[in-house]
């Protein structure tokens, strides 16, 4: 029960690549990604040299990783293929504490919480239009899941 407490902490996004069931997680240092169908299988560094990252999420349809670091105050992202990661753009610059983000694949919105400003934010996928969705009555607000499917 404690691996799989531990796994689902750590874990921020499974996705499915040729049917192949693969973990992508934060590990502050890093991003990983791990084959989930099997037990003992080594995790892969997919984006390393990380300060603080909280939050991962991947758009499949884009193959774009993107994660909140917190100590750089920043939302980032790569484009990840089979043959590895590209460079890290600044996406969303000049956050005080971002720890949540959620990205909708369908409306091709990033959702992301800053439990230091206690603000709930949207912008485009490249970091255009940025609006503060809830700022009244949340106390350091810090993960988010979105339902694209139903809107």
């Amino acid at each position: 029960m404690g691996v799989v407490l531990r796994s689902l902490l750590l874990c921020s996004f499974c996705f499915l690549i040729r049917g192949v069931p693969l973990l992508l997680y934060a590990n502050r240092r890093d991003l990983r990604l791990v084959d989930a169908a099997h037990e003992k299988a080594n995790a892969t560094v997919v984006v390393g040299g990380l300060e603080d990252a909280a939050a991962v999420d991947y758009v499949y349809s884009q193959g774009l990783i993107y994660w909140s670091d917190v100590s750089e105050e920043a939302i980032k992202r790569t484009f990840f293929n089979q043959s590895g990661a590209s460079a890290v753009q600044v996406v969303v610059p000049g956050l005080a504490s971002p720890d949540g983000l959620a990205c909708d694949w369908l409306g091709s919105k990033l959702y992301w919480t800053d439990s230091e400003t206690n603000r709930i934010e949207v912008a485009e996928l490249d970091g255009s239009l940025r609006k503060v969705l809830f700022w009244q009555d949340l106390d350091q607000p810090r993960a988010i899941a979105l339902d694209p499917g139903r809107g």
